[in-house]
């Protein structure tokens, strides 16, 4: 019964995540018409570390001996360049959906880096499922050529340098375990990828920033909604799986992103996006039955740091 529960627990955690961090790129479309995604980015993060540090005062977590290298670089990675990647392409039109899909590739890209360090039997069933989720991206893609889903060529570039970004920053947090106190990490790498962003306005974009109601509401949502909650609840289920399970979670973002926009922005889904949606949660199904297989390897879990206080652990 426990590892029932633990099951459905897990299950629970992975949807939230997955309606949450899809709203993450309805909201930062929700904003971008008031400012250029780096100083947009750069304000976001910088308020995600400034809450953070707050609550790492107020409930005297302890900071870590080590770990802060792996913490910044899969931050950077994770958040920076994951961010700039996705809020170009939404910056030049592109459709929080269609830009979503794109980042659904992340299972196949991290599975492939499992599998080439780990050098692990390939499991069929995997295989078929990874291919059913790009076949729901591609349905709901090819549609958008014809559409107005901003499916440009500099668009698709940014959205893969999005992909390439939250994937290796995944992978690279999980082999390198930092295993910090997620108020830490949560600091940390917001605050780094902060710096980053700040440093990529100064370089390349203007400085425009239009303070209205609408910019407010959506720095407040990303920086507390996605930066805090979608992501203290991705490092607990990076915890707890593998890093090719964890991945397999994406697949239902462009779902979420694509029923939010529909209220948010007047983006209402085409059939073939329905139809793509429906073919990525069958093989998310496929996959996650696949990799609890009588004969599958344990999720591998993440060491919590020493100087973490056993009461102040998640």
């Amino acid at each position: 019964m426990t590892g029932a529960n633990n099951k459905r627990k897990v299950a629970l955690i992975a949807l939230v995540f997955v309606v949450i961090y899809g709203s993450g790129f309805v909201g930062g479309r929700y904003g971008l018409p008031y400012a250029e995604p780096f100083y947009y980015l750069a304000i976001r993060f910088g308020a995600t570390a400034v809450i953070l540090l707050a609550l790492i005062m107020c409930l005297r977590v302890s900071w870590p001996r080590s770990g802060y290298v792996h913490l910044i670089l899969s931050g950077i990675l994770l958040q920076g360049v994951f961010s700039v990647g996705v809020f170009y392409a939404l910056y030049h039109g592109m459709t929080p959906a269609v830009s979503a899909l794109i980042i659904a590739l992340q299972p196949i890209l991290v599975w492939l880096m499992v599998s080439v360090v780990t050098a692990r039997k390939i499991r069929p069933l995997s295989v078929v499922a990874l291919i059913g989720g790009l076949l729901g991206v591609a349905i709901t893609v090819y549609r958008g050529l014809e559409s107005s889903s901003g499916l440009t060529a500099t668009n698709i570039a940014f959205g893969v340098l999005g992909l390439v970004g939250l994937s290796t920053g995944q992978f690279y947090y999980q082999m390198k375990n930092p295993g910090a106190h997620l108020l830490i990490n949560g600091f940390v790498q917001s605050g780094s990828s902060a710096v980053v962003m700040l440093i990529g306005g100064l370089i390349f974009e203007e400085g425009v920033i239009r303070w209205t109601p609408e910019l407010l509401l959506s720095e407040l949502w990303m920086s507390v909604g996605v930066s805090i909650g979608a992501l203290s609840l991705l490092f607990v289920l990076m915890r707890s799986e593998s890093a090719d399970r964890v991945a397999s979670y994406f697949y239902g973002v462009p779902i979420a992103a694509g029923l939010i926009a529909w209220p948010v922005l007047g983006q209402r889904p085409t059939v073939s996006e329905i139809a793509g949606f429906a073919v990525i949660m069958l093989s998310i199904t496929v996959f996650n039955r696949s990799s609890t297989s009588p004969h599958a390897e344990p999720a591998s879990t993440v060491p919590l740091d020493d100087s973490v206080p056993a009461t102040e652990r998640p």
